[in-house]
């Protein structure tokens, strides 16, 4: 018998300090859970969202367990920590309604393990940005986590893994992670895509000024994001380019050496949902004729998507989903990862052709209108009525 409309609504699950517990807050999982959610709502597809984390005392023992004196090791042991991974679903499992039963589960992640909770066999879906074995083959892993601790952490995710109906990932390079690290079936891996976290898409701007040459970084993990890559670089390509410009966005309380302040304005952190902020990060996407972003780990890369919507050419690491979608030489370029030479070059054959900047953002603005979260959304909303009925 084929479940009734009501059962073909999902129930979204969202948790952890690392990612947010609130699903429709601007601030969780970098801004997607609200747009994520606000579309599965407009569409029909959610009966409801909750999220969920653990009480500071229960964070507090779980961080004593993990303790480093290194931030980032001990800040990955905790969350990767299954013991912590098994609490945070027992609060899951305290935030569900008798009704929520009724519906498949949707989470995010693999931070907890809905399909253990979920009863007389109802679907469940996840949804994915990366994985921990992804994240441990990247040049930015976590060094000196105790052995013991990955296989664990690992062994948690796989089990979640086996036990979805269907992981939906961000890209395509993504999805062959799930299938050859985790060894979960072809047909229950299907890349999706994700949406730019934008109010409204800009109007297209026919007479865009690609002469200026503007650059724009964008990413609060400036490390991670390969910001110092950029600074070092843009050095370099002022020493051939001094009318260039370098605008930084995202990270609060950068210091930036002198000898790397030449051309830089540091704008800090802009909220999307401040419209004097918008105001300013509009501006910046108007007034610049490059973007840039040599992430030294990403799991896909929504900001890319938004320059590219902005009629801005990207330049970004040449792996993981930004391959995906940015083009060589057709939406922007692809740099080796760590590498300044190649970034350096690639800024100085860009900025040098205002002529083919204005094709490729042309061309950018056209691509990034295939990942909006209507589509993202729909692409899913067809999978899960699919495999409900």
């Amino acid at each position: 018998m084929p479940h009734s409309h009501v059962q073909q609504k999902v129930v979204g699950i969202i948790g952890s300090g690392l990612v947010g517990e609130k699903p429709f807050d601007r601030r969780s999982w970098s801004g997607l859970s609200y747009f994520f959610f606000t579309e599965c709502e407009r569409q029909g597809i959610l009966h409801r969202a909750i999220g969920a984390d653990l009480s500071r005392a229960s964070r507090a023992t779980f961080m004593a367990l993990n303790f480093s004196p290194n931030r980032r090791r001990w800040q990955t042991a905790y969350y990767t920590d299954p013991r912590y991974r098994q609490a945070l679903t027992r609060e899951v499992s305290r935030q569900l309604r008798p009704d929520d039963f009724e519906h498949p589960f949707l989470q995010i992640g693999a931070m907890f393990d809905a399909p253990s909770l979920a009863v007389n066999g109802r679907p469940c879906f996840s949804y994915h940005d990366g994985n921990m074995a992804y994240m441990n083959r990247s040049p930015y892993a976590v060094k000196g986590l105790r052995p013991k601790a990955v296989e664990r952490g690992l062994a948690f995710e796989r089990r979640v893994y086996h036990g979805l109906t269907t992981i939906f990932t961000m890209s395509e390079d993504l999805r062959q992670s799930f299938i050859d690290d985790f060894d979960v079936p072809p047909e229950r891996v299907k890349a999706v895509g994700a949406g730019m976290n934008l109010e409204r898409l800009p109007e297209y701007l026919p007479n865009k000024d690609y002469s200026r040459r503007h650059v724009l970084f964008i990413g609060v993990d400036f490390e991670r994001k390969g910001g110092w890559e950029v600074l070092r670089a843009f050095k370099n390509v002022r020493d051939r380019l001094p009318d260039a410009q370098l605008h930084i966005v995202g990270p609060n309380g950068l210091q930036i050496p002198p000898e790397l302040t030449a051309g830089v304005q540091y704008h800090g952190f802009l909220r999307k949902w401040d419209a004097h902020d918008v105001a300013t990060l509009d501006r910046l996407f108007r007034e610049s004729s490059l973007f840039v972003m040599p992430s030294r780990y990403e799991p896909f890369g929504v900001a890319p998507l938004e320059a590219m919507i902005h009629q801005l050419p990207c330049v970004v690491t040449n792996d993981w989903g930004l391959k995906e979608t940015v083009l060589e030489g057709e939406t922007g370029g692809l740099v080796e990862c760590g590498n300044i030479d190649d970034l350096t070059a690639k800024l100085l054959q860009f900025l040098s052709d205002p002529d083919r900047l204005r094709r490729m953002g042309d061309r950018g603005r056209v691509r990034a209108l295939e990942f909006t979260w209507e589509r993202v959304v729909g692409r899913m909303k067809s999978h899960i009525e699919t495999v409900i009925h």
